[in-house]
């Protein structure tokens, strides 16, 4: 990797490198030293003469430390007149290198953007497909429950009627016999007892048969109902697929807030956390968006911007 160390690797090639190394003079610190020991004699200020000591020992004092401050200054300008030199001419260099990054970003954003606007389409599309496809079946399941219901309601009327019958046979049979005078009668109730226990007989040989019949109907209008639930299932989880943007090797996109507009008191009466005096804390502001708050007196909408990510130089390897 190119450093100082090595001129013809860096990027930039600096006349000196040696920065100057400062000490005091000799004498100036022998000033310092008596400056201190005059002040060091005031104890105490209580009369014209010991102000006047204080007075010139504050002065002396000053002196030395303008004196440092004066040639502090003078020392340091030529080091700080170079990195603005190094400053400037590093912002010229680069300033065609930013704008021509600037318009090559936002052509990467504006086909970020179309494509964003195409996954949001996608994504709608594939919502209207999801709430189809749940749609029919749902109505397919209603139409298997609706038929099965209408199978069982028949069933338990025809069961109803057969009962009905059994129990009309039997009333007719027990009053024949209770009216029966003679031996003709008397044959005749013995015949329609007998059959009112076979129509009896046959109902409940019938209920069983349509039971065993309506228990088949049943699997099979579950088995059904398995495989709509299974169909839509397959359906859906093709139509949900995960849309993306295209992505390169490298980019790097994020995500930002513009705030478009601030209600400030709508917002202030509402999260005074988020109001600092006047101004608003667009930071702490701008994390609540991210973490989806909805926020009033706020409009916002998302920005992305579209750079790049420089993979680290690796180190040569010497043989």
């Amino acid at each position: 990797m190119p450093t100082l160390e090595n001129p013809n690797e860096a990027a930039i090639v600096a006349t000196r490198r040696d920065l100057p190394t400062f000490s005091f003079n000799p004498w100036l610190l022998e000033n310092k030293a008596q400056a201190l020991e005059k002040a060091a004699l005031i104890g105490r200020v209580k009369d014209l003469d010991s102000k006047t000591l204080a007075v010139r020992a504050q002065g002396e004092l000053k002196r030395i430390i303008l004196l440092i401050e004066k040639t502090r200054k003078e020392l340091k300008e030529p080091i700080l007149e170079a990195g603005r030199k190094l400053d400037n001419l590093c912002a010229s260099e680069t300033l065609s290198l930013d704008k021509e990054f600037g318009r090559v970003s936002n052509l990467v954003k504006e086909f970020d953007d179309a494509e964003r606007r195409w996954v949001l389409e996608e994504e709608r599309l594939q919502r209207e497909e999801l709430a189809r496809i749940e749609r029919e079946k749902q109505a397919e399941l209603k139409r298997i429950a609706d038929e099965q219901s209408a199978r069982e309601a028949e069933a338990r009327r025809i069961q109803e009627e057969a009962v009905r019958k059994v129990r009309e046979a039997a009333e007719a049979a027990a009053k024949l016999a209770a009216e029966a005078t003679t031996k003709k009668l008397r044959e005749a109730a013995l015949k329609a007892q007998r059959e009112a226990q076979q129509a009896a007989e046959k109902a409940s040989a019938d209920k069983a048969a349509q039971d065993a019949i309506l228990s088949q109907q049943a699997a099979a209008a579950a088995a059904q109902t398995a495989a709509i639930e299974e169909k839509a299932g397959d359906a859906a989880y093709v139509a949900s697929r995960p849309v993306e943007i295209t992505k390169v090797y490298g980019q790097r996109t994020t995500c930002d807030w513009e705030i478009t507009n601030i209600n400030d008191w709508a917002l202030a009466k509402a999260r005074p956390d988020l109001v600092s005096k006047i101004n608003f804390d667009m930071r702490a502001l701008k994390d609540e968006l991210k973490r989806g708050v909805k926020l009033p007196g706020v409009e916002a909408r998302e920005v992305y911007t579209a750079g790049v990510k420089v993979p680290p130089e690796r180190m040569a390897i010497n043989v």
